[in-house]
């Protein structure tokens, strides 16, 4: 699942993004797919910008509600942003969207991965992961050295676990 934006500023840019780079009719509809973010957040951007005359807006004969940029004209996109010297083996967590304290601790995690396969992600609220590390680990130790490994790596996921976001099981609006 993407993760929906929020930051009004970010929204804007996609906006143009989509103004400038494409020839789609901009509508509430394809600023939120294409930001990705809520419709409420995106009606509030355009609303904005609707008042502050830097974009019009216009009903269509069908009710369509359209969008137009002044001068919109079709650019190329921007190439991409050039690589940091260093690059990193494992990618950054987006830390604005992790909640601020979910009282997860990374250590209580590992530990009981290691005491029981599965439970360090269970604890983290991962339960497919918790499942899935349950199963991997049950049937490495038929083999007893990579079962060992598997279950380093579990409690080292399990603790990453509590750092990320919790995962949406239900479906949104």
């Amino acid at each position: 699942m993407v993760p929906r934006i929020v930051d009004p500023e970010l929204i804007e840019q996609r906006l143009l993004e989509l103004a400038y780079t494409s020839d789609v009719k901009i509508t509430l509809h394809a600023l939120a797919y294409y930001a990705p973010c809520s419709l409420e957040a995106a009606q509030q951007v355009l609303d904005r910008l609707t008042t502050e005359d830097r974009i019009q807006m216009e009903v269509e004969d069908d009710g369509t509600i359209v969008y137009h940029v002044p001068a919109r004209q079709k650019l190329p996109p921007l190439p991409p942003q050039p690589m940091a010297q260093t690059r990193a083996l494992v990618p950054a967590i987006d830390r604005s969207l992790a909640p601020v304290n979910r009282g997860a601790s990374p250590a209580i995690a590992a530990v009981l991965a290691a005491i029981f396969p599965g439970a360090g992600h269970l604890y983290a609220g991962r339960y497919a992961a918790a499942i899935l590390w349950f199963v991997a680990i049950t049937a490495g130790y038929f083999l007893i050295v990579p079962g060992m490994i598997m279950q380093l790596a579990s409690m080292f996921s399990a603790a990453r676990a509590t750092l990320l976001p919790p995962p949406r099981y239900h479906a949104t609006t």
